[in-house]
């Protein structure tokens, strides 16, 4: 008998004993991977994982196809919004809810309920601080960069369509000689002029032939005498009579600017001081937009801004692929569904308003230009692949939910915004909507002087901010008030805040005050709350909902529930460490030097006493493995509580230990002694199985 027959499960091998590569149970590694598991279970890197598989040319190919595709579906549903509001698919659409309201039993009775709850709700929030706080204020992210990428989802629908209608009057106010008369003799004839320009206006409007014939008549002149002539014929366009035109000569920046202001009031506003205030942050401006687009689009008008179309011999291709037109009456067409101010009743409101989410959500262009559609595309292409692969009779499960998955990632996504920032308002609690406004005018004026670095010490300024913080009447609030205060204050952390101090003394310290920005933290514990909270909550809500509907496809984009499910199913299953693992090892160093489970040499279980606890039949006839019943009885004595069964007859689970952090010992144990005994134990066993023979055959 050799060492290695000795014990099979003390990984002896060679001299040497092995630790297993990957231990059940070990401090750090048990962290570790309980880390990783906890960062693969989230909801972003399980959804990356389902579609990771996805060959990269079919989808790429995919992309591509169906990014054309929504480009060109949406140059038809544009006009399609264009004219009067009732007479478009978005009036139409809220007309009909307007109608089912007035005209059917249900209609009535639901908006019966509907302007009953209006009615409840508004005259609670006149008694109750927390309804007024939760109608009336909400935070908003900061303005400038990079925060500005919270502000179109968090002001929903009409932020996207603000920011688009933003790019199109700059787009249509641009000089279209070029932006600066000043250099234009260092540009090439051409390079500066936007002659496609000239098709918003109705005497080139549906004539590239005409836009083609003016600018053939201007070959040979310089680029100063180009832009001149081109600007002199936009102000022709714009109404403006020759003899005017005459009168400012040839001074380009003159005309430009003219032309501005005719462009301002053609868009509908009164001036251009106006039009520049609102173009600071259109979107916080939505009332006075749609009261400019009301009067340019009164009687009948309308204007077409040309955005990234050319005149040119491949203008046609250029304008099929990237340009646009949109028009004014569109645009305000769409905040009227957006707000919900082109219908009477509830859902009047709502199905134009949903419509416009659905649109936007599924092509990036209810609002947009033609490069947007392209990352919606890559969803679909993603979609259409993996419907495209399910197993058989599972594509509408899979199409359903990976759609809807999508789509409510991206409903999600302002749905958490908006309530992040609707909480972060609980910070005005103790006020009114006059209150908060004269509190943040008092915080600006406090900035605008510590700007200038017009407080003498950090005390005047921490005493200017007390005065400021008093209006917000945190005192007046009862006690279940006041933690909610406190939390809107801490979700809006880094807006509406006071910037850092700065000191009026040489040899200061500003340059390191200044990087104290609690945007810092504040941005950060926003997304996350959006990010991390709300929105896996809000689409595994919708996704599980579509599973009810269609049915949970095999191959699901949720199947972490799969993983998450068996994870704590091997948590509950895994063996408990043993509370004294050191006295064990004292007892047993060999035993102990590797788990048990660890059979490398693939060696039977010759432990007697395991096979009679387990129920085996003891084998008899293999004498190598009947010799080990001694060794294996002297190991089980010293760990009872591995083996045996406890007072209450039930077995004990089998323990597994944390092994040494050596990998190997390099040495060979000195076994003569135990191989002469056990050889000793071979021949008496022989001489026994020998006389039992002779019985049984007697």
């Amino acid at each position: 008998m050799t060492g290695q027959q000795i014990n099979p499960f003390n990984n002896y091998n060679n001299g040497q004993y092995y630790q297993p590569q990957n231990p059940a149970m070990q401090g750090g590694n048990e962290a570790l991977q309980q880390a990783k598991q906890t960062a693969g279970n989230s909801y972003v890197n399980n959804r990356l994982n389902a579609s990771k598989d996805a060959d990269p040319l079919t989808t790429l190919a995919l992309t591509t196809g169906i990014g054309y595709g929504i480009g060109q579906a949406m140059d038809y549903f544009g006009p399609k919004c264009e004219g009067q509001y009732d007479k478009t698919i978005l009036g139409k659409l809220g007309g009909w809810g307007d109608k089912f309201s007035r005209n059917t039993k249900l209609g009535k009775f639901i908006e019966k309920k509907l302007t009953a709850f209006d009615t409840w709700f508004n005259k609670k929030a006149q008694t109750s601080k927390l309804a007024y706080t939760l109608k009336n204020h909400s935070a908003s992210p900061s303005k400038g960069f990079p925060w500005n990428f919270a502000r179109m989802p968090w002001q929903g629908l009409p932020g996207f369509v603000s920011m688009d209608m933003q790019n199109i009057f700059e787009e249509y106010t641009k000089p279209i000689s070029g932006a600066d008369g000043k250099f234009l003799k260092f540009i090439p004839t051409g390079k500066a002029n936007h002659f496609e320009k000239l098709e918003q206006y109705d005497k080139y409007s549906g004539h590239p032939e005409f836009i083609e014939n003016f600018k053939n008549g201007l070959k040979g002149k310089t680029p100063a005498e180009v832009a001149l002539e081109l600007q002199k014929e936009e102000l022709r366009c714009l109404g403006l009579p020759e003899n005017t035109i005459k009168r400012y000569g040839n001074s380009l920046d003159k005309l430009q600017k003219y032309a501005k202001v005719l462009k301002v009031k053609k868009l509908g506003f009164n001036s251009v001081k106006q039009f520049d205030t609102i173009m600071k942050d259109l979107s916080e401006h939505t009332k006075e937009v749609m009261s400019a687009l009301e009067k340019a689009t009164a009687n009948g008008k309308d204007l077409h801004v040309s955005i990234w179309r050319s005149s040119d011999k491949l203008g046609k291709l250029k304008n099929h692929f990237f340009g646009r037109k949109a028009s004014l009456s569109e645009y305000l067409n769409k905040y009227k569904a957006a707000t919900g101010t082109g219908n009477a009743t509830h859902l009047g409101k709502i199905l134009p308003k949903y419509f416009g989410w659905l649109v936007e959500g599924t092509t990036n262009r209810f609002a947009g230009g033609k490069l947007a559609p392209f990352m919606q595309a890559m969803i679909f292409a993603d979609m259409l692949y993996h419907t495209a692969k399910a197993p058989k009779g599972e594509h509408v499960k899979t199409f359903a939910e990976r759609f809807v998955n999508d789509f409510s990632y991206f409903i999600a996504m302002t749905l958490g915004l908006v309530g992040v920032y609707k909480a972060g308002g609980l910070k005005y609690l103790g006020t009114d909507a006059a209150g908060k406004a004269k509190y943040l005018a008092e915080q600006a004026k406090v900035n605008a002087k510590n700007a200038m670095k017009g407080f003498a010490s950090k005390t005047d300024w921490k005493n200017a901010k007390k005065g400021v913080d008093a209006l917000l009447n945190t005192k007046g609030l009862k006690w279940y008030e006041k933690p909610l205060q406190k939390l809107g204050c801490i979700i809006n952390m880094g807006n509406d805040h006071f910037k850092p101090y700065l000191s009026p003394k040489k040899g200061n310290l500003n340059i390191l005050r200044r990087i104290a920005n609690t945007n810092l933290v504040g941005v950060p514990l926003r997304l996350w709350l959006v990010l991390g909270v709300a929105t896996p909550i809000i689409v595994k809500a919708a996704t599980k909902t579509a599973h009810l509907i269609f049915g949970k496809p095999t191959n699901s984009v949720l199947d972490e529930d799969k993983e998450d499910e068996t994870a704590n199913q091997q948590t509950q299953n895994a063996p408990q460490q043993p509370q004294n693992t050191q006295t064990q090892t004292a007892q047993n160093p060999i035993n102990n030097a590797a788990p048990a489970q660890t059979n490398p040499n693939k060696l039977p279980d010759s432990n007697l006493i395991k096979q009679t606890v387990n129920g085996q039949t003891p084998n008899t006839q293999n004498n190598t493995q009947n010799t080990t019943t001694t060794t294996t009885t002297t190991t089980t004595v010293n760990n009872q509580n591995n083996n045996t069964q406890n007072q209450n007859g039930t077995m004990e689970p089998v323990r597994t230990y944390i092994p040494s952090p050596v990998g190997y010992v390099d040495r060979m144990p000195d076994a003569s002694a135990a191989n002469a005994a056990l050889a000793n134990a071979d021949k008496a066993e022989q001489e026994i199985s020998q006389i039992m023979a002779t019985l049984k055959k007697s």
